[in-house]
């Protein structure tokens, strides 16, 4: 069972690992292939910006700074979420790791098995932010239409000294003889009465 679900998260997972080619990473990158991932592997890193993915791993070293910096910020600004591989024993990559802001970091010389749980909890971990900015992003829509109504009623309210209800009759016998929305008909009632 957990393995079919491991195959489930990583089917089709667009994976840009950056990476010198060594003969464990082309292991590695062989069993995300054969996993269902897409991976693409590049080192040295590229000087023009990588294609979409669904996630990025980088390798992190003090002498790269300069070229990881771009990819990192690439990635952020798309909101591709970043795993970086570092080496947990040089205290030096601690600033670094810092100032790059990766999404989760990992040791450089982790087993493929441990590396695979951190894409999986990470690519899980940004479908779950996702989720929750559609939900607010729903819920603050919800509210600039409320906010509307109820300011197009404040205004017919001041205006025609209509009751709430009344006002809110009508602007749904308005809504209903335009055939628009209730929220349209409200930004209508204040273009037309502010000015």
């Amino acid at each position: 069972m957990i393995e079919q679900s491991l195959l489930a998260a990583l089917s089709g997972v667009r994976l840009h690992l950056f990476h010198p080619h060594t003969q464990g990473m082309r292991a590695f990158c062989t069993s995300l292939t054969q996993l269902g991932c897409h991976v693409r592997h590049d080192w040295p890193i590229p000087a023009s910006l990588p294609p979409e993915a669904d996630l990025a791993i980088i390798a992190v070293d003090r002498h790269q700074q300069a070229s990881i910096a771009p990819l990192f910020r690439h990635y952020r600004s798309v909101q591709t979420p970043v795993l970086a591989l570092a080496d947990c024993h040089d205290g030096q990559l601690f600033p670094l790791l810092l100032a790059l802001e990766p999404d989760a970091i990992s040791a450089r010389e982790a087993d493929p098995f441990s590396l695979i749980i951190q894409i999986v909890a990470r690519l899980r971990a940004a479908q779950e932010q996702q989720t929750l900015r559609e939900r607010l992003q729903k819920q603050q829509q919800a509210r600039t239409r409320q906010d509307c109504l109820a300011q197009a009623k404040g205004v017919l309210m001041q205006t025609f000294g209509l009751d709430e209800s009344g006002a809110y009759g009508f602007m749904r016998k308005e809504a209903m003889n335009t055939r628009s929305s209730l929220e349209f008909t409200a930004e209508r009632v204040l273009n037309s009465l502010q000015k």
